[in-house]
């Protein structure tokens, strides 16, 4: 029996440690979400595809020339239609450009956060409005000609698309999972924990067993993404490389998450490994004072 009562007090260490590990790591991923950390990576990887910056620029184009044309100024008749595309693509192709559509998509994070969780949302890519008009007025004088003494224009904001259905599809599951285990993971770690400690024998070291557990958990994951380098969490997550975690980590967070995962993990890890050596010193105490 007592055979029995350690081997599930040992599994319940093992599952609520993970479990507690998971929620420490899914709050990191939804304040990541909720602050736009997320929504700025996501349009820094996606600007670096050449096919997404000729999409911005196209369609920029489109519609400079539609408020040009409200303001009497016909671009295709003035033959200006591929001067104003290489305006357009060397504005879209600037740094500045780059940070400016960076920063409003940031601003506008709860989009992204909303078509996340949204349960009614149907299976299409993850896209973004932002109001690209300051950078389009800052380039349209290129022009020349009468161009130069217009008002500012009024530009429709742009779709920006920063990943593909598929894709945000298997983002969705995963933050929904997230959202599950950011609520109750903890509980569910503490309530597996607390049945270990009832079936436990050795009830005098179990805290320190568990809290040691967890140490070594999160001290491990830190120095993985730390010396290691991101990309091997994903295979550490549920479902391995091509989970639904995985590709939350991959698509959404991204590498940039990885100081934060750090900082958080040291926490818990020396917390815990501090709580461990306290519980020890209770049960060595405890010990003694039986004798």
């Amino acid at each position: 029996m007592n055979a029995l009562r350690t081997v599930v007090s040992a599994l319940s260490i093992v599952v609520g440690v993970l479990l507690i590990a998971l929620w420490a790591l899914a709050q990191a991923l939804v304040a990541m979400i909720e602050d736009g950390s997320a929504a700025r990576a996501m349009t820094e990887r996606a600007l670096d595809s050449p096919a997404l910056t000729a999409a911005v620029s196209k369609d920029l184009s489109g519609r400079t020339a539609s408020a040009l044309e409200d303001r009497g100024i016909n671009v295709t008749a003035l033959g200006l239609d591929g001067q104003l595309d290489q305006v357009m693509a060397r504005a879209v192709g600037s740094e500045a450009f780059r940070q400016t559509l960076v920063n409003q998509v940031e601003n506008a994070h709860r989009q992204i956060a909303d078509q996340l969780s949204d349960p009614t949302r149907q299976p299409a890519p993850l896209s973004v409005s932002v109001d690209l008009s300051d950078s389009v007025n800052a380039r349209i004088s290129e022009l020349g000609g009468v161009a130069t003494a217009l008002p500012a224009l009024d530009i429709p904001p742009v779709s920006i698309q920063v990943l593909e259905a598929e894709r945000f599809e298997q983002a969705r599951d995963a933050y929904d999972k997230a959202l599950w285990l950011q609520t109750w993971g903890l509980w569910l770690g503490i309530g597996t924990l607390l049945l270990g400690a009832l079936v436990s024998h050795r009830r005098r070291w179990f805290v320190a067993k568990a809290l040691f557990g967890l140490a070594a958990v999160s001290l491990t994951v830190a120095g993985l993404v730390y010396f290691v380098g991101p990309e091997p969490l994903g295979g550490l997550l549920p479902g391995g490389d091509d989970g639904v975690w995985a590709g939350l980590w991959r698509d959404v967070i991204g590498t940039e998450a990885t100081a934060a995962v750090i900082e958080r993990s040291l926490v818990i890890g020396v917390v815990a490994l501090v709580g461990g050596l306290i519980a020890v010193a209770i049960g060595t105490a405890v010990g003694r004072r039986r004798r």
